[in-house]
């Protein structure tokens, strides 16, 4: 009767080890390629090309406003204002000119940052990266370790 205890505790040992490894049932990583993944990278670039294209736009339309500047500081009767317009063609092409390359630069700032933020929440939403492998436990310490403490018990 005495060694019916020491193999009964053992049998309930491993029979509980391996309902608890069955409950744990790894989780099935994604098929196919990681979309998330390139998509939030690419948003990143198009957010960075699309700040150089406002840069570059700003640029042209401080350039066009600055020439219009010295335009108006050597000549103010050139920056007379007809009906609403400049009376020097040269000078309502420059207005024209800074007035678009400025348009322009708006349309790359409010693009990047709508690029930017749908990337920063890609960056985020990937965060729960569920690819990753289980943890698999180190095979000496698991059911051996309970029938060395089950044999030692008895």
């Amino acid at each position: 009767m005495k060694r019916v205890y020491p193999i009964a505790l053992v049998a309930m040992t491993l029979l509980a080890s391996a309902a608890g490894a069955q409950q744990r049932a790894p989780a099935q990583p994604r098929q196919g390629p990681p979309v998330v993944k390139f998509a939030k990278w690419g948003l990143l670039g198009v957010a960075g090309g699309l700040g150089l294209y406002a840069l570059q736009h700003s640029t042209r339309a401080e350039d066009a406003y600055a020439e219009l500047r010295d335009i108006c500081l050597e000549a103010p009767s050139r920056c007379a204002h007809d009906g609403g317009r400049y009376a020097d063609s040269a000078a309502e092409g420059l207005y024209n000119r800074a007035v678009t390359e400025d348009r322009q630069a708006q349309f790359g700032i409010f693009g990047g940052q709508a690029t930017l933020f749908a990337s920063v929440g890609l960056f985020i939403y990937d965060l729960r990266d569920d690819r990753t492998p289980t943890t698999i436990p180190y095979p000496g310490r698991g059911n051996s370790a309970n029938f060395v403490l089950a044999t030692v018990i008895f």
